[in-house]
């Protein structure tokens, strides 16, 4: 099926989704704010030495991304041979099962660590799942022309709900009742996947949908400017994780942030969040896609700097805002120039390949803060996210620019002009020396401003 025709309006179908997505982000924003606080929790209760605390808590931390690294390709799979509004549905309705169970041992105080470290795994493998159709529907429901919009929109109520409002009400609740955000979570993720039910969107084709999991790792990295812009994103998403394995040890321990206004310190970060994602369209329209994503890394790199040098926690906080800003920004140009890239057919494994690679480098990292911060105490993570960031920005600056070019965004894929089993399963060297590397040039159109 092919993307929607240009336009200005989003749909009524968006915006139920956009609904949906609302009530799931505000759950999880709830859990965000109360894990890192619990994973501390549990593991002081496991007379952990203080110099493993850190260890212990990164490696819950890893094990909300680790299924990117296991679960992404098979879950794009699954997003491109189902209906995109049934798999959500079912997959919501799951979680909140899953997290009312959670919530119960946490209410009865038989939480552990590898008990937290399961159940985190768990709904983070679900998670895959339930992203990988979000993200696959979105350009079935928006026409072409709105998609950085779309994005914007999406990414900033995730931004609102998950990373502002979320932790705030989480961690307080927290403090309160240690059952009570994770109660809270269970509700709003199983009310999303009732309402999910009510959706609908296009069947798939069963043609092209009985096509292999590894078809969107295969056009991935035959298309060379995804190959370059996935490079540099999950380079940055280790470094990331880098950071986020310590920052509620860091926040709490050397900034002097309460327990209790932790999820205060996260929302900073989503202060920025907002207008990064907001403004990530027009900021692409004046400089480029490749500028933008550029200016993001060094921008979040100069700030894990600062807050590596700093012990004032509003400073930190200040510098993390300008992390958020820098996030959301980057992230909106990346999955729109992802998803006009790719063919809808297999947006599902081709979104699902990318966040396997990209959200799969975030556990690697958080994992190494721990040991990181074992050897050379809780800073010297921030310290190494922030040089190797500006240093990742300045090796893939140049192939960057030539594979993007300096424009917007680029034209985006044309099913009519290359097959999509020719990309996916490309044709001999003596069929593409006979057609001057064709095929090469039909699934990578030289970039174009888009119209609107």
């Amino acid at each position: 099926m092919a993307h929607r025709p240009a336009g200005r309006s989003f749909g009524h179908k968006f915006w139920y989704l956009w609904g949906t997505f609302a009530a799931a982000s505000s759950g999880d924003g709830f859990a965000y704010g109360a894990v890192p606080l619990l994973a501390v929790v549990v593991a002081v209760q496991a007379h952990l030495p203080l110099k493993f605390e850190g260890l212990a808590v990164s490696s819950v931390v890893a094990a909300d991304k680790l299924p990117w690294l296991l679960a992404a390709l098979p879950a794009g799979t699954l997003s491109d041979r189902f209906e995109r509004g049934r798999l959500m549905a079912i997959v919501n309705f799951s979680r909140g099962v899953l997290l009312a169970l959670m919530a119960v041992l946490i209410g009865l105080g038989k939480m552990d660590l590898a008990l937290l470290q399961l159940f985190v795994l768990a709904n983070g493998t679900a998670r895959t799942m339930y992203y990988s159709a979000s993200q696959a529907a979105v350009p079935e429901l928006v026409p072409l022309g709105t998609l950085a919009r779309a994005n914007g929109v999406l990414n900033s109520t995730e931004a609102a709900t998950e990373h502002l409002a979320g932790p705030i009400v989480g961690s307080l609740a927290f403090v309160a009742r240690q059952v009570l955000p994770f109660a809270a979570d269970a509700c709003a993720i199983g009310a999303s996947g009732l309402a999910l039910l009510g959706l609908r969107t296009p069947r798939p084709d069963p043609t092209v949908a009985r096509g292999s999991t590894w078809d969107g790792l295969r056009l991935l990295f035959r298309d060379r400017r995804q190959r370059v812009l996935v490079t540099l994103i999950a380079a940055l998403s280790g470094l990331q994780g880098l950071v986020a394995g310590v920052l509620v040890l860091l926040a709490t321990r050397d900034w002097g942030v309460e327990a209790r206004f932790y999820g205060l310190f996260l929302a900073a970060g989503a202060i920025g969040n907002v207008p990064g994602a907001l403004l990530a369209d027009r900021i692409v329209t004046r400089i480029g896609s490749a500028a933008t994503l550029l200016s993001a890394a060094l921008l979040s790199g100069a700030a894990y700097l600062v807050m590596a040098a700093t012990r004032s926690p509003l400073l930190a906080g200040t510098a993390f805002a300008f992390v958020g800003f820098a996030v959301a920004a980057g992230s909106v140009v990346a999955i729109s120039l992802r998803q006009r890239l790719t063919p809808n057919e297999v947006m599902g494994r081709v979104g699902s390949a990318w966040r396997g690679i990209v959200w799969g480098a975030a556990p690697v990292g958080a994992l190494c803060a721990g040991g990181l911060a074992v050897l050379g105490g809780l800073r010297l993570p921030l310290v190494i996210a922030g040089v190797a960031q500006c240093t990742v920005a300045a090796v893939l600056a140049r192939p960057l620019v030539k594979r993007l070019g300096r424009s917007a965004m680029p034209v985006v894929f044309s099913t009519r002009a290359t097959s999509l089993s020719s990309i996916v399963h490309p044709p001999s060297t003596a069929e593409n020396g006979s057609r001057g590397g064709g095929a090469e040039r039909s699934s990578s159109p030289a970039p174009q401003t888009p119209a609107g």
